[in-house]
């Protein structure tokens, strides 16, 4: 829960609070009348109690005020992150998630560097940057050969956790320290007690905003680089505003989204410095602290537009039958290193997979989530029926493509799955809103962009009887609205209703429940196996089918796969052979550079 999401739920307990901070005071009317914050008589703060502006608050003498998490800042003389935690622990908030080993970061030695000379004092008075700013963020010079490079120190908490190095005769000539932490440049210069910042794309720009009387940090790898959320997650929740100053092109608008969606919609905007491309050209065209300011005031927030033009969207049209070589692609189906390219994982939508118990679904699944990872992608899994060392157990064998994988090698796999599969850890039933709530903590927290619910039985959506269709109902709704919000794809696992015989593959109408299951899944898949006892190389019969029902938004409607299952692996393939295939090679060397 972020600063302005706890004010907000101060503010509905408003009466408690004030009655608890400022307990010598006393209601008049909407408001609640103290002396001031630090206890003393009178009636010059006044903080409403009803109204659009229930939870703010005005010491009229100090000339102070603010929500009500200031106030309990103030009342408590506490930084703004102390007075989150003492105040979560008042209202009984308990929204702390399963704490997770960091990534082991190297922090840098002190650079070889000396005091900026003119050099460095002219290249960045060019830009507008004034001497006490170079001094401020403590800048410095590194000479290498005949080039000279600007030294942006990140320092946070007294410590130094990066340095950047950028040659000031050529931006391409630009480095930071091997290994070192990602998070964003300027924190030693941000007040504790700070509620609003600016977040730049460069450090210079953050420099020419603090130039101007603007809080702000910078990321440390431009637009596309999100890697400092997971760094500075819990410094940036006191953040109730936070002004994303991105570059004015394609890539800056992106990233800005991007980050948005993560730290929260609801508390960012997007800048735009008038005709300027970023802060520091805007700072360069004679701009003042009035101007930025403005800029700050008109920031668009990221509501969403219903009502658009299609012409809107028409680069994207475009992009369907010409993409470009430079954008990003959405993953495909695979198994054992072949790609079904006839199938995509688009983010914002619901798989449906389905199959009778005992078919190898939820197996198969887990070789497609496989898939995912070594494309790139993280995921997060939850498995009712299965306990987390199984569902470990089960993909270490179809990574290492060995029935019992060396030690070394699981310990190579685990690694390698670290920041790539994450777990609802719960064995039994869970809760659709509990389940998007970790989710969505998932996304904004690791950028997780695959969910799996395996299966629906196990959770509290209604199987049967009467209600159960609207269960099922409000239930696909939550999940498509979620994956749509978050750019998230959502695999479910839906049992079919009980045939007569299990002789064929079930079909988009066999799925036990409602039909809005199906109707409102993006894609339908079902799984079906022979039941063999065992098989070889010589058998060229499949030994199962994965078979498409839907699919939505893609060309291919309807397709039939065959696979071969290897069972000591767990693998299925596309190949007779069966041979199991080796997503992580493991060698000596292998082994040697992992200890």
């Amino acid at each position: 829960m972020n600063a302005k999401e706890l004010a907000a739920l101060m503010a509905e307990n408003v009466t408690t609070i004030v009655e608890y901070l400022l307990p010598q005071g006393k209601k008049s009317g909407r408001e609640w009348k103290a002396g001031s914050v630090g206890g003393e008589a009178g009636g010059s703060l006044s903080v409403r109690l009803s109204g659009a502006k229930r939870g703010v608050w005005r010491d009229f003498n100090a000339g102070e005020g603010g929500d009500l998490l200031d106030l309990w800042s103030q009342c408590r003389a506490l930084s703004v992150v102390e007075a989150m935690k003492d105040a979560k622990r008042f209202l009984g908030v308990r929204d702390e998630m399963p704490a997770r080993q960091a990534p082991a970061y190297k922090r840098p030695s002190r650079p070889a560097c000396s005091k900026p000379t003119s050099v460095l004092g002219e290249w960045l008075g060019a830009r507008g940057i004034t001497e006490e700013t170079i001094t401020a963020f403590k800048l410095a010079e590194q000479s290498r050969g005949s080039a000279t490079y600007a030294v942006f120190p990140y320092l946070r908490d007294g410590e130094l956790i990066n340095a950047k190095y950028r040659n000031v005769a050529d931006k391409k000539d630009m480095r930071q320290e091997a290994g070192a932490e990602p998070c964003l440049f300027g924190w030693h210069l941000i007040d504790p007690s700070q509620r609003v910042i600016a977040i730049a794309e460069g450090e210079i720009d953050a420099m020419s905003l603090h130039q101007v009387g603007i809080p702000a940090l910078s990321v440390n790898a431009g637009a596309g680089n999100h890697q400092w959320i997971d760094s500075d997650w819990s410094r940036l929740e006191r953040f109730s505003e936070i002004y994303l100053c991105y570059d004015n092109d394609e890539a800056g608008q992106k990233g800005a989204k991007e980050v948005a969606n993560r730290l929260g919609l609801d508390r960012c905007k997007l800048v735009v410095f008038e005709k300027s491309k970023d802060a520091n050209e805007f700072l360069q065209s004679g701009a003042g602290a009035e101007k930025f300011h403005n800029c700050l005031a008109t920031a668009r927030t990221f509501d969403p537009d219903e009502l658009r033009s299609i012409s809107d969207f028409w680069p994207g049209v475009k992009a369907l039958f010409y993409p470009s070589h430079d954008v990003d692609e959405n993953p495909s189906l695979s198994f054992c290193g072949q790609k079904q390219f006839w199938f995509e994982f688009r983010p914002g939508e619901v798989t449906v997979w389905t199959g009778y118990n005992g078919h190898g679904k939820s197996l198969l699944l887990n070789q497609v989530l496989l898939g995912l990872m070594l494309a790139g992608e993280r995921a997060c899994v939850f498995s009712g029926e299965m306990t987390p060392q199984r569902q470990g157990k089960r993909i270490a064998k179809q990574i290492g493509g060995l029935d019992r994988p060396a030690p070394g090698h699981l310990d190579f796999i685990g690694e390698w799955l670290r920041d790539r599969m994450w777990l609802f850890a719960l064995v039994g039933t869970a809760s659709i809103d509990r389940l998007l709530t970790v989710f969505a903590y998932a996304y904004k927290r690791y950028g997780i962009r695959h969910c799996v619910i395996d299966s629906l039985m196990m959770t509290d959506v209604q199987a049967d009887g009467p209600g159960s269709i609207t269960s099922q109902k409000d239930a696909m709704r939550k999940l498509a609205n979620w994956a749509r919000a978050n750019d998230t794809h959502v695999h479910l696992v839906a049992h079919p209703r009980k045939g007569v015989d299990e002789k064929r593959a079930p079909g988009k109408q066999d799925v036990s429940g409602a039909g809005v299951i199906t109707d409102a899944a993006d894609n339908v898949f079902s799984v079906w196996s022979a039941q063999k006892e065992d098989a070889d190389a010589g058998d060229d019969e499949p030994d199962a089918f994965l078979e498409l029902h839907k699919q939505r938004n893609g060309d291919t409607q309807h397709r039939k796969l065959a696979l071969f299952f290897n069972r000591e692996s767990q693998q299925f393939s596309t190949s007779s052979a069966r041979r199991p295939f080796v997503h992580l090679p493991f060698s000596q060397t292998t082994q040697e550079q992992f200890a």
